[in-house]
């Protein structure tokens, strides 16, 4: 991608691209990381501390003879680390002479090429928001790996249990209850297999049939079951192609707020946007000197967990 700043953007290629827009049963990065729009590329958001709970002893709430108001709340506000956005994105180029030879055979190279970087960008961008919400690294302590009879490809786990072992840790930490489950395809496909939720389906009338992601939500306990079951090459350029998923074999029980305030956070993941930008704009600018158009793709914006005690990850959730 280039740094020219005399691009301009290409309102017909970018409402291109968002009609080429890959399904969200498989791609599900800007989902699970609800935007919340900041005015400026770095800045901070304030961490109200102390309002999960009250320490003990607490204090009644009746005001004594002689008092001029009632015992007040102590809460500390602090400034943390917040968001630094930055340009991210791919970029191509396109021959002018190959692009007219194209249209006389009734291609758009230009189209083309916006297709291929709105695929590849994407599946970048699943890689990105994976890496942080199942990063045991950035839930500390809200963490678990699951072995041996535990994992959910085998038939003496339960899954249920789990479930209400991450649902009772968030509440506790937070306050909150989670309501949405995150997982790679390669756990969704054993917990549909799973005798345990095959024996909850005959008791939901549905012995039959395909089991849905909502029948799967009920069974855990939560509102929201998300499968990400994009996938990628992992192979270094030339070599020979390996594909796999990019959402691996974890599983993140959370609270996730739809609109999230960027001085607050109460969610679990956010997805920190420039106000005014465009998420995935396409530019285009004539190389000077050059028979050759450049196209990028790009967003500003970034994934965060800003609220990890909203969060609780298994990781190694099969084999």
């Amino acid at each position: 991608m280039s740094n020219v700043g005399t691009y301009t953007q290409n309102r017909f290629l970018t409402d291109y691209a968002r009609l080429l827009a890959p399904s969200l049963d498989s791609f599900i990065a800007d989902r699970v990381f609800p935007a919340v729009d900041v005015p400026n590329r770095i800045g901070n958001f304030h961490d109200v501390q102390g309002g999960f709970g009250a320490a003990s002893p607490g204090h009644g709430m009746a005001v004594v003879d002689g008092m001029e108001r009632p015992l007040h709340i102590n809460v500390a506000v602090n400034t943390a680390t917040g968001w630094i956005l930055q340009e991210n994105g791919l970029g191509a180029r396109v021959s002018k002479t190959s692009a007219a030879y194209a249209r006389g055979e009734g291609l758009d190279l230009e189209q083309a090429n916006v297709a291929i970087l709105s695929r590849r960008t994407a599946q970048i961008r699943e890689r990105i928001a994976a890496a942080v919400a199942f990063s045991p690294t950035v839930f500390t302590g809200k963490t678990a790996a699951l072995s041996g009879t535990d994992r959910w490809d085998n038939a003496s786990s339960d899954p249920s249990s789990q479930a209400q072992d991450a649902i009772d840790n968030i509440t506790q930490q937070s306050g909150e209850a989670p309501d949405t489950l995150i997982v790679g395809y390669q756990v969704h496909k054993q917990l549909v297999r799973h005798p345990l939720m095959r024996e909850f389906r005959k008791y939901q009338g549905g012995a039959n049939g395909p089991l849905s992601n909502e029948a799967i939500a009920q069974f855990l306990g939560i509102q929201n079951y998300v499968v990400g079951s994009a996938v990628s090459n992992t192979a270094v350029e030339g070599q020979t192609a390996s594909k796999s998923y990019i959402w691996g074999k974890s599983a993140l029980f959370c609270k996730l707020a739809a609109s999230p305030s960027p001085m607050t956070p109460q969610s679990c993941l956010q997805r920190f946007r420039l106000a005014g930008s465009t998420d995935g704009m396409v530019r285009d600018y004539d190389l000077p000197g050059e028979y050759v158009k450049q196209i990028d793709m790009l967003w500003v914006d970034q994934f965060i967990a800003p609220t990890t005690e909203l969060g609780y990850l298994y990781t190694t959730v099969v084999s």
